[in-house]
């Protein structure tokens, strides 16, 4: 077994009930003040086999909270892929799913995913921390974008009962980056694993948005 090492993110904002499209679930929530959250610890039990493998997975746990499904809710079973490569060598996805438990019992899932791609302007910031979600009832797979390495998108049972998009904000990312940990390490283990994690992430959003851009420079 390698070393550990987790890493908390909270991301909020709206979804609209009824709605299909998430920047309009995003709008109409905002409107109907349906606001809804996740905050989840992504737990990397190895960070050399979870940066070598090409579907970079970790198991989740946290909470989402939304009020009207009842408030606060805990993440059963939940799922992360980070920077997974798609078919287009200028896109990459990160995929969310997050199975949870209502108060009354009720069982729903969110799937999201963040799409990395370098469109015009200055879109990084945007394309990490903007995540488009659907929630559904019941206990639904994933992926919601097809992939070579995961695969195609599955064909869901049922149709969400809500879509949106949720954020990390600038104070919650400055949260996120102090929130590493590496249970059972030392502090030189901790500071190897998350150069280890911030080179991967770094070397993916060079090749992503960096590059194109630097040889254009160089001309």
């Amino acid at each position: 077994m390698g070393v550990p090492l987790t890493v908390t993110e909270r991301m909020k904002g709206y979804v609209g009930f009824g709605e299909t499209d998430p920047e309009t679930g995003f709008r109409v929530g905002m409107q109907a003040d349906t606001y809804f959250e996740h905050e989840v610890e992504i737990e990397m039990d190895d960070i050399d086999r979870f940066i070598a493998e090409p579907a970079h997975f970790a198991p989740m746990k946290g909470h989402v909270r939304c009020d009207k499904l009842g408030g606060l809710c805990p993440l059963v079973g939940s799922t992360y892929n980070m920077l997974v490569d798609a078919a287009d060598p200028k896109t990459s996805y990160m995929f969310y799913r997050l199975p949870f438990i209502a108060p009354d019992g009720k069982r729903y899932t969110t799937l999201g995913h963040k799409t990395l791609r370098d469109d015009p302007g200055f879109d990084l910031w945007g394309d990490i921390t903007t995540l488009e979600i659907r929630v559904f009832e019941g206990d639904i797979a994933g992926p919601d974008v097809s992939t070579p390495v995961l695969g195609p998108k599955v064909d869901w049972p049922v149709l969400p009962i809500a879509v949106g998009v949720i954020h990390i904000q600038v104070l919650d990312g400055i949260k996120s980056a102090m929130s590493f940990r590496s249970p059972g390490s030392d502090a030189a283990q901790l500071a190897d694993a998350v150069k280890k994690f911030c080179t991967f992430y770094g070397l993916k959003l060079w090749d992503l948005f960096g590059k194109h851009h630097a040889s254009g420079l160089s001309k």
